[in-house]
């Protein structure tokens, strides 16, 4: 849980929210550790893995207090996530705490829009017997000369997926992420364009990576050319 976010001034921590299913509210902290005053904005957003992609909705099942804040220079703010009603459900279920610092009015009247954002997971325990995440792997050629890597979670949490590389069946090895990768929600499926080298891929290989923090390798056949 100390672990954070930096830039520009701006610190948000912790950068991961896990919540047991009696637990009704957590939080995080916003540091202001620039020389100016801050304006910040915390919404609240599902996280669901549609259509093999990412999407975030709004969402009532959180409220955030307060959503917006002004922290002066040198100060801190801790917002309270509280869960309003939410379905007690049976798997884990996914959110996203979208963190944004607003222009300053002085900045907007001068045209300047640029705002940093932050996304911070969280996840909420299901109410049955949890199961690690079990991952099917596939790959694909895409529409646009690129390469496909599909994964399926059929387990009831999440895999937080990184530093993944590639060693095809012929012995050369291609590293796609150093760090974070990305996430394969519980039940769902995810899909992201790993490559532009299609004939490195085309006879399978194996991807080596982290998941949950333990190394993983993972043969997966070829497509052909």
């Amino acid at each position: 849980m100390g672990y954070l976010h930096y830039a520009a001034g701006l610190q948000v921590t912790p950068i991961v929210l896990d919540i047991k299913q009696t637990q009704k509210s957590d939080g995080l902290w916003l540091t202001n550790t620039s020389n100016a005053d801050m304006d910040v904005q915390v919404r609240v957003f599902k996280w669901d893995q549609n259509n093999r992609t990412d999407v975030l909705n709004p969402t009532s099942d959180f409220v955030a207090s307060p959503p917006m804040i002004k922290i002066q220079s040198g100060n801190k703010q801790f917002v309270r996530l509280v869960r309003v009603g939410q379905a007690q459900a049976q798997i884990e279920q996914a959110y996203r705490i979208v963190v944004d610092e607003l222009p300053l009015e002085s900045a907007a009247s001068k045209g300047l829009t640029f705002a940093l954002r932050y996304s911070v997971p969280v996840f909420i325990q299901g109410m049955g017997t949890s199961t690690p995440a079990l991952l099917k792997w596939h790959l694909e050629p895409g529409t646009k000369g690129n390469v496909l890597l599909t994964i399926s979670n059929s387990g009831t949490t999440r895999a937080k997926l990184s530093d993944l590389k590639f060693t095809s069946n012929k012995g050369q090895t291609l590293v796609i992420n150093q760090g974070l990768f990305g996430y394969a929600l519980a039940n769902s499926t995810r899909q992201w364009s790993v490559s532009r080298q299609s004939r490195l891929f085309a006879s399978g290989g194996t991807f080596h990576a982290v998941m949950n923090g333990k190394t993983l390798q993972v043969s997966v056949p070829g497509f052909g050319l």
